[in-house]
């Protein structure tokens, strides 16, 4: 199975109280496939019907599925499942007390409607905010993702600064996602990826025709984006 550069990319979003501020969120990621009889809106479906025990649930749960990724990752997914935690501390109490939970579970379970990689990853997430980042985000949201390579004159912080002035009125946040733990054998501090996140798609596709007619001076050295819709899955409001 291929789990290449996509946002995860390395990667999902977001949404929500927790997403508008600054500072910095982990974020655990893995993708996934819809199975065969069902569609996107099923898994989302029995996404929000989980019984989110607040011993083991994160502070937020995004479901980022692709509607513009690369051939790799297309070849075998569908969607990213995103699970953000105020720190890893955080991250490691909620992921041991649900190793530990016991009893089986009622109703539909993500198995049943999607086939998932049981390859994790983990990113530190920083926020930058943009002009539309105020109050709760849609439960339907858009997301522009593409990864970088690192350039001592450019930090990721000035780049993420520098596209949320250039995306418009819609944009909630640029997040820059360095990859932690999991996925393909990199040198550290090589790459990173950068994800916009727009309050509709609609003022996504207005920001980048804007940035059609009118584009930067340089072009930092990103790959072609990929583009996400977000679905708002779970938000713990604390």
């Amino acid at each position: 199975m291929k789990f290449k550069t996509i946002v995860f990319t390395f990667l999902a979003v977001l949404a929500s109280p927790a997403f508008t501020q600054t500072g910095t969120l982990v974020e655990r990621a893995f993708a996934c496939s819809v199975i065969n009889g069902y569609t996107i809106n099923d898994v989302a479906s029995v996404m929000r019907a989980y019984e989110w025990d607040e011993d083991f649930a994160p502070r937020v749960v995004v479901l980022r599925e692709v509607a513009y990724g690369t051939d790799e990752f297309r070849e075998d997914w569908d969607f990213v499942v995103s699970l953000y935690y105020t720190s890893m501390v955080e991250l490691a109490e909620k992921r041991l007390a649900f190793r530990a939970r016991t009893g089986g579970s009622e109703g539909y379970d993500l198995s049943d409607v999607a086939r998932c990689s049981n390859s994790p990853r983990i990113n530190s997430i920083d926020f930058v905010p943009g002009p539309g980042n105020g109050g709760d985000a849609p439960e339907l949201t858009a997301a522009m993702t593409t990864s970088c390579e690192y350039n001592p004159a450019v930090t990721p912080l000035a780049l993420g600064e520098t596209a949320a002035g250039l995306f418009g009125p819609n944009l909630r946040n640029v997040q820059i996602v360095n990859r932690q733990y999991g996925g393909p054998s990199e040198a550290l501090g090589t790459r990173f990826a950068l994800r916009a996140t727009f309050n509709s798609p609609e003022g996504m596709s207005e920001a980048m025709d804007a940035l059609r007619v009118n584009q930067p001076e340089q072009v930092p050295p990103c790959n072609i984006p990929s583009i996400w819709l977000q679905h708002r899955i779970y938000d713990r409001g604390n």
